[in-house]
């Protein structure tokens, strides 16, 4: 792949997802052995294999997909493919290359279950795999299933190919958004736009400015709308476009570039949900007065917007007006009960007025809900430890400390 084609590279997952798959296939020990192995016909069955393999009719019909792919005759490639595997069903090579050439051929159903097939022989270095079946499901609609599958694939890591990990990061990040979790989908996306630019130390802004796919993500995120941007209409474009510049720049750390756009996007859009929650999040650090005005703007907007309560609720926790912030915290909980964050800072706030047995209520409801969120431990675990129970508290802290770790190791 030139340079120039990583450049205009956008994160679709079409043929570009093939093609990284498929170089994939040469970090993979097993690619090189079962490919060699098929070629000077020495390929022997897996102990697992459920039938005898047909030897002589195996090797042809393997060494005869092998040639049809590098000649592109792909529609070929897989039927040969299919053949091959069905005669070696303990082939794993073969299993991947047969999946790869199904997604690059958009039958994504079969695509699926070959790399499912693949996973059941090939139990080394399962992240590739598991990353295109949860491609696969995405093409599939089949959004759970595929998020599931894309953050198994990234936990258990990826391969060597850079291009590949892009691909799967951007997907995982918009299966996020459009799952309702934006907050993840932020650090999904600007993991990926920092990874893009990196990679053009010249051109860092434009290349990640350039990849509409990604700016798109980022808008999305931002302005917590759960949908793809394959599903954005028409006139919602231009505001998912102008806030998705302003959330790559915020990425890439160039503040004042970001904040001109912010300040653009509230003065075309005033009244578009999530405007305004979005510059007060900017605002936050260096401007908590501002970053207030904005999140009470934003409920005037919208009227049963949890995440602003949540905003100021956590800022007013900050400055010890604790009772006016548990009031903005209780109108969060009723307004999402499911979002562990308006329970965390809800207990904090009843913790900090004294109200023990109704912060510790809040806080093993979040706990409940996010049982990985390390914020979520380490709070129960200060209430715990206010109200006299040592035992539970220490539980709680340890919890917090792996959870810490944890994520410490995945994002050094």
């Amino acid at each position: 792949m030139t340079e120039l084609a990583i450049s205009k590279m956008r994160f679709s997952c079409s043929r570009i997802a093939c093609s990284l798959a498929l170089l994939l296939c040469g970090s993979l020990s097993f690619c090189s052995e079962q490919e060699a192995a098929a070629k000077t016909g020495d390929v022997s069955p897996a102990p697992h294999a459920s039938r005898p393999v047909n030897s002589e009719g195996f090797q042809k019909a393997a060494a005869a997909a092998q040639a049809a792919s590098a000649d592109n005759r792909f529609p070929e490639a897989i039927r040969l493919y299919a053949r091959a595997t069905e005669l070696n069903p303990s082939w794993s090579e073969g299993w991947w290359r047969l999946g790869t050439l199904l997604f690059d051929a958009g039958r994504y159903r079969e695509s699926r279950d070959a790399f499912t097939h693949f996973l059941s022989v090939e139990r080394r270095e399962p992240g590739p795999a598991l990353a295109m079946i949860g491609l696969s499901d995405f093409h599939l609609k089949r959004y759970p299933e595929a998020l599931s599958a894309t953050e198994r694939g990234m936990k258990l890591g990826l391969g060597d190919n850079p291009d590949f990990g892009q691909v799967v990061l951007y997907h995982d990040g918009v299966l996020q958004t459009k799952l309702g979790r934006p907050e993840v989908a932020l650090q999904r996306l600007t993991l990926a736009a920092n990874r893009l630019a990196a990679a053009h130390p010249d051109s860092s802004a434009p290349a990640v400015l350039g990849n509409e796919d990604l700016v798109d993500a980022l808008g999305l995120a931002a302005l917590r709308m759960p949908m793809l941007p394959s599903e954005v209409p028409d006139s919602e474009k231009p505001v998912v476009r102008l806030a998705g510049q302003a959330q790559a720049q915020i990425a890439l750390s160039d503040r004042p570039a970001a904040e001109v756009q912010l300040k653009q996007l509230v003065a075309l859009y005033p009244s578009h949900p999530g405007v305004h929650s979005m510059y007060g999040v900017f605002l936050t650090k260096e401007h908590p007065p501002l970053a207030l005005e904005e999140f009470r703007r934003e409920i005037e907007v919208s009227p049963h917007d949890a995440v602003a309560r949540i905003q100021i609720a956590f800022a007013l926790l900050n400055v010890g007006d604790y009772e006016q912030g548990e009031r903005y915290a209780s109108q969060a909980v009723a307004l999402a009960p499911n979002d562990f964050i308006a329970h965390v800072v809800c207990g904090r706030l009843l913790l900090e007025l004294g109200k023990t047995d109704q912060a510790l209520q809040q806080l093993r409801t979040a706990v409940k809900l996010a049982p990985s969120s390390a914020d979520a431990h380490f709070a129960l675990s200060r209430a715990l430890s206010q109200s006299g129970q040592a035992t539970e508290a220490a539980r709680e802290r340890e919890a917090f400390e792996h959870l810490k770790a944890l994520a410490e190791a995945h994002n050094p």
